[in-house]
């Protein structure tokens, strides 16, 4: 059984990796013929079972794919304004932009899906609560997020979310129809509302307050950028969410508190046995815990597994922890198919399956102190191995202090602080939550340290092949001490810890034009160096850039060029310099408020025309602005231009200039020619003069946009100028980034919604 389990999950992956959707009869075909063949061949029929299940499963993800994707919105609806009424489900989440709310459709045009997700830019979040009903005019675009190497998918979020279109709200064409909606969803999540603010209340300007009502919820806007460095650094992150940790020790205090209690009474016992009253109590807490945390991939696995282990124990029937794990695994994928596409949910079931593989066989056996001690030690090395390889490969990093950091936390956060706070969400006084907020304060000051000291193993994304001889490494690693061949697989990690990547040879260089909505940011790589020309705005370039830096090895840059000092080039810089070292700031002077804290200020360095410097032999030069100034006050006049040759062709980024400062450089006979041309000012119409595009001749011209933006760059005359001169347009916004390798040999491009396409990523 447990076999099958894992094929049918096995399908359930494939088809999650598939760059368009299979029809659904193959898969039903091959799951009927291999069960028909393993009625009648008993010799082959475990083999028979495994591929009937795998075809199953990729059937059964491709039909609730199929769904899924039908009830997104659909083209002819995008951006046209239309009238809705419905129900603000969930907590409204404050962000720089206004609030953003998931919104449960009731009435509509046809067409407009059952959940939206909205963006308001008129209102505080304050303004909005869950359980509303509101009539609104809104403006609705189809799920789409930005591509790039090591960044997080947003748009298998979305679809995973359920969430039919992304949006915003007319400023004026609202009404608010019901404040009090009676659905049990919007009385779950009023509750919730009211536990949050009744810890905000209780702990008025308490550093930690929106951690403990984390922990109580689930709900983690109210955690600081510098307070998830914090956790990221010292690899604690889990803690602070609600976990299968914090579940399971829910369920096992209820069900403690019951069965003690059940047992007091005699008359109770008679009717139902204090072990049944425990067990049901454990899985009602759990299951309470769960919703009320918004029932996250690791609370529905503690869930589950509990729920199964609860029958198996009231049925008096003896399951193994393995078949538990994989009954509550299986369950899992079968209710949410895109759960696989979670880091979450590979994270939790991998490495509780880690620790559980390294305690097989030690149960059940009467241990004194030092026993104890040992098995949570190993627990501790099972989890930490068991969730390397994972790390590495998502997010290409690993707190070498974690192991310290979570054998201080694990105890104090997971069993102590939260039941405190679980109680004190409930206390009159208040006095419960204090306590609770000193103790997970004085936790965080011990560990800070540890975060200061930044012990990280960082490095290039390994390929994904290499998941498979690591993961039978950690399985070999966790096996019972004197079990043979444990040194020797330590050989089976090194292609993940180092992994090999082709080594640029000289004369090469490669520019990687990044995705990041409507903004900026290329990265550009000679064999030795490295230079990143604007880091885009704060919310996508700040949110993807550090990441692809990571994925491309990029440690250190030895040149930040921040062409001029608008927000969508230079919003996300503060997160660059605060996630990679960074030799020197070349342009816009950034202001001290952007700088992060802690962290040494780089030397700066205007750029002005005349600047040439040689890396690798590849030439950098920079063509503007003819004075430097102070370039403050987003003055896209002053923009940097800098044009990158070697033996392989040449690469032109001129910012945000217009036709004027175009028209100096074509009128200065500097040599404006490149191969490939970053659209000036994302191709806006006040930029891409006839004449510039002449001089500069590309045969490839790129803009960087975002997705249905409201400025409608680029513009489609000049798109269409560009391609009458003989270029061809890539997009950011339909194409993803897109790698630029100059090697003597030809120019070669890579776009990465090509490279990393999914069935998702339908066009519109």
């Amino acid at each position: 059984m447990r076999l099958v389990i894992i094929a049918f999950v096995a399908g359930v992956v494939w088809l999650q990796f598939q760059a368009a959707l299979p029809p659904l009869w193959p898969g039903l075909l091959l799951a009927a013929v291999a069960a028909a063949w393993a009625w009648r061949q008993p010799r082959w029929r475990i083999g028979l079972c495994l591929l009937a299940a795998l075809g199953l499963g990729a059937s059964y993800a491709t039909w609730r794919a199929d769904i899924r994707l039908a009830q997104q919105l659909p083209s002819s609806l995008e951006l046209k304004p239309l009238q809705i009424e419905g129900v603000v489900a969930g907590l409204p989440q404050p962000s720089q932009y206004g609030p953003r709310l998931r919104f449960a459709v009731e009435q509509a045009p046809p067409g407009v899906p059952a959940l939206l997700l909205l963006n308001d830019y008129a209102r505080p979040a304050q303004d909005w609560h869950a359980g509303e009903r509101w009539r609104l005019t809104v403006r609705l675009k189809r799920p789409h997020g930005s591509l790039n190497p090591g960044s997080f998918d947003y748009q298998a979020w979305l679809l995973g979310e359920g969430i039919g279109a992304t949006g915003s709200i007319a400023k004026r064409s609202r009404s608010l129809l019901d404040a009090h909606d009676q659905g049990p969803g919007s009385l779950l999540h009023r509750s919730r509302a009211w536990l949050a603010q009744r810890i905000q209340q209780q702990l008025p300007e308490q550093p930690f307050a929106g951690v403990i009502v984390a922990l109580v919820i689930g709900e983690q806007s109210g955690i600081s950028q510098d307070q998830w460095r914090l956790f990221r650094q010292t690899g604690i992150t889990h803690l602070v969410s609600i976990s299968g940790l914090h579940v399971t020790l829910v369920a096992g205090l209820l069900g403690a508190a019951v069965g003690w209690l059940w047992r007091r009474s005699a008359r109770l016992t008679l009717q139902l046995p204090a072990r049944k009253a425990a067990l049901i109590a454990a899985v009602a807490g759990a299951l309470a815990y769960s919703v009320l945390a918004g029932f996250s991939v690791p609370t529905q696995r503690t869930l589950y597994m509990l729920v199964v282990a609860a029958i198996a124990l009231a049925s008096h029937r003896a399951l193994s922890i393995s078949t538990i794990w994989t009954l509550a695994l299986g369950t899992t994928v079968l209710l949410d198919p895109w759960a696989v596409l979670s880091a979450g949910f590979w994270l939790s079931y991998l490495t509780v399956g880690a620790m559980l593989w390294a305690l097989s066989g030690r149960h059940g056996h009467s241990q004194g102190w030092r026993q104890r001690l040992l098995q949570w030690g190993t627990v501790q090395w099972a989890a930490t191995l068991g969730s390397l390889p994972l790390l590495l490969l998502l997010f290409q990093q690993l707190p070498l202090a974690s192991p310290l950091a979570n054998a201080i936390a694990i105890p104090l956060i997971s069993s102590v602080v939260t039941p405190l706070a679980l109680l004190g969400a409930l206390d009159p006084t208040g006095l419960l939550l204090q306590l609770a907020h000193w103790l997970l304060t004085q936790t965080l000051w011990l560990i800070s340290p540890l975060a200061e000291s930044r012990l990280q193993w960082t490095q290039a994304a390994p390929a994904g092949w290499l998941i498979l001889p690591a993961a039978l490494a950690t399985a070999l690693l966790l096996l019972p001490r004197g079990a043979p061949g444990k040194p020797a697989c330590c050989a089976l990690l090194l292609p993940l810890l180092l992994p090999l990547h082709q080594a640029m040879p000289q004369g090469h260089f490669r520019a990687t034009v990044y995705d990041v909505g409507q903004g900026l940011a290329v990265l550009v790589e000679t064999p030795r160096h490295a230079l990143l020309f604007d880091t885009g705005p704060e919310g996508g370039g700040g949110r993807t850039v550090p990441s692809a830096l990571r994925a491309s090895g990029i440690k250190t840059l030895d040149a930040l060029v921040l062409s001029h000092n608008d927000g969508d080039h230079t919003g996300g810089a503060a997160l660059v310099l605060q996630e990679v070292g960074v030799n020197r700031i070349v342009g816009t002077a950034l202001a001290a408020n952007k700088l992060p804290a802690g962290r040494p200020i780089p030397p700066h360095l205007p750029c002005r025309a005349g600047q040439q410097w040689v890396w690798d032999g590849i030439r950098f030069a920079m063509l503007h602005p003819q004075t430097a100034g102070s370039m403050v006050g987003g003055d896209n006049a002053s923009s940097c231009v800098l044009r990158i040759s070697g033996p392989g062709g040449s690469l032109l980024l001129p910012g945000d200039i217009g036709m004027k400062e175009e028209a100096l450089l074509v009128g200065q006979a500097q040599d404006l020619t490149a191969d490939v041309l970053v659209i000036p000012h994302h191709g806006s119409d006040t930029a891409s003069s006839p004449a510039f595009i002449d001089a500069v001749s590309p045969r490839l011209a790129i803009a960087t946009a975002g997705y249905r933006n409201h400025f409608r760059h680029p513009r489609p005359a000049v798109v269409a100028r560009y391609q009458a001169a003989g270029a061809k347009v890539l997009r950011s916004d339909v194409d993803g980034a897109v790698r630029l390798d100059f090697a003597p040999n030809g120019l070669a491009v890579s776009r990465w919604r090509e490279i990393k396409r999914r069935y998702w990523h339908r066009p519109g």
